[in-house]
């Protein structure tokens, strides 16, 4: 009987031209929990955070109507009401005046909501529930801000009420789905964005510190508006932003988040912009990437900045059905990623790419570890100019395989794991080790 490794090798033996992508198998677990996405309660979500008047870092805390406090408290007593597979808690830190935007003392709370899985391994989606607005009374910076007062109206509808809401309506859906996840799934509500990415910034330390394996971060900053400034109309796109390199683990959750929305929600198209966020600006997923975590951004088609950051960014400006087509992308990535098994290691204990020319010197010939609960594995690749795969083979439990007549200098390639429902992890890519420069020697 032949062994797995020939077995393979045979298998393999095609023209290049053959090797067109596959179309990956829905699962109905998924695309019950995308179906279950409500623009009503994400509608009502948006409406009841905008009614808090400000939810300003620095706004009233005592107060049950208005302010930060009654937003945050409002926030988890929704995630709470969820269901008891929720694990909710405010993520609490103590945050020292440093002029500018943090003029005085402040304490910052997150709102996090776990849904434990199998493993530890964890899946992020996020938003910022704090908002800020220019003052109308000719008082503050050049740019209308004095961030020494709190006191006037921010309702951040859309910045970032529509990703708040989002963030908890999918808290809602999974944690009521009744499928057992392996990856563990983590919903987050950031406060102090406005003043300089804080308590992302706080919480991503943490995760670094405690050693947290984070597969991913989603975050949604100003993902329901569907009109744009300048009088474009686009309800049928969403741009994800992720930071390089091309073939970075931010990279990779890009094109995961298109590939799976393809097959779940067909009818939002993922514009990938290979840019870490829109030019000059930056948002909660950046703290992540820096603590070496791969996060992307998702944010809407067509920008309005007139409702960015002034008393005009009220309800009105948010399309329930657009920002219900985006919560459903971000569902469909996120249970088909914490149903699948973790991405394989695609490095040796040197962190070298195992990938070789084979032993004929014009194969590509590579290997990797086996990941946990994968029942086969995915090889993909691209011309190495191209931005995503072009050609795929799924192939059977094996660690190691031959690519006959494909250079490794032509193509990128890379594998994922499957499980038995084929669940489909990231794709690890074989990146080229950076080389140290060279020593110029003079005399």
């Amino acid at each position: 009987m032949n062994s797995p490794r020939r077995v393979f090798a045979a298998f393999l033996v095609l023209p290049t031209c053959l090797a067109a992508a596959q179309t990956p198998s829905r699962d109905p677990d998924v695309e019950n929990i995308v179906a279950a996405v409500s623009a009503d309660r994400l509608a009502h979500d948006v409406q009841a955070l905008a009614a808090f008047g400000t939810r300003h870092l620095y706004s009233d805390t005592t107060s049950a109507t208005r302010g930060i406090g009654a937003a945050r408290e409002w926030i988890r007593q929704q995630m709470v009401a969820a269901g008891p597979r929720l694990q909710v808690e405010f993520d609490t830190y103590q945050v020292a005046a440093q002029g500018g935007r943090l003029p005085r003392d402040v304490e910052l709370r997150n709102v996090v909501a776990v849904l434990p899985g199998r493993s530890p391994r964890r899946i992020y989606v996020t938003g910022h529930y704090d908002s800020v607005a220019r003052r109308t009374d000719g008082t503050g910076d050049r740019d209308g801000f004095d961030w020494t007062r709190a006191d006037n109206d921010a309702p951040g509808a859309n910045d970032d009420g529509s990703g708040t809401a989002l963030v908890m309506e999918l808290a809602r859906v999974f944690a009521q789905s009744g499928v057992q996840f392996d990856g563990t799934l983590v919903f987050v509500a950031f406060a102090g964005e406005e003043e300089g990415l804080v308590g992302s910034t706080l919480h991503a330390g943490r995760a670094s510190a405690a050693h947290w394996t984070i597969d991913a971060v989603l975050n949604n900053d100003i993902v329901g508006g569907s009109h744009g400034g300048d009088g474009v109309v686009d309800t049928s796109r969403v741009r994800v932003f992720s930071d390089g390199p091309e073939d970075s683990l931010s990279r990779s959750i890009a094109r995961y988040v298109r590939r799976q929305a393809a097959l779940y929600a067909p009818s939002q198209e993922v514009v990938l912009a290979a840019r870490s966020d829109r030019f000059g600006r930056g948002g909660d997923h950046s703290p992540f990437n820096q603590e070496g975590f791969g996060a992307i951004r998702l944010t809407e088609a067509r920008e309005n900045y007139a409702r960015q950051h002034t008393v005009q960014d009220t309800p009105e400006g948010v399309d329930a059905a657009y920002l219900l087509r985006n919560a459903r992308v971000n569902a469909a990535a996120l249970a088909s990623l914490a149903l699948a098994p973790p991405a394989p290691t695609v490095v040796d204990e040197r962190g070298r790419p195992t990938l070789t020319r084979g032993e004929t010197g014009y194969d590509a010939h590579l290997s990797w570890q086996p990941s946990a609960g994968a029942a086969a594995y995915r090889i993909l690749w691209r011309r190495a100019w191209a931005t995503d795969w072009e050609h795929e083979r799924t192939v059977a439990a094996v660690t190691e395989a031959t690519l006959p007549g494909v250079s490794i200098d032509d193509v990128v390639i890379g594998v994922a794991a499957l499980d038995a429902r084929e669940h489909e992890s990231l794709v690890s890519a074989y990146v080229v080790p950076v080389r140290p420069p060279l020593k110029v020697l003079t005399k």
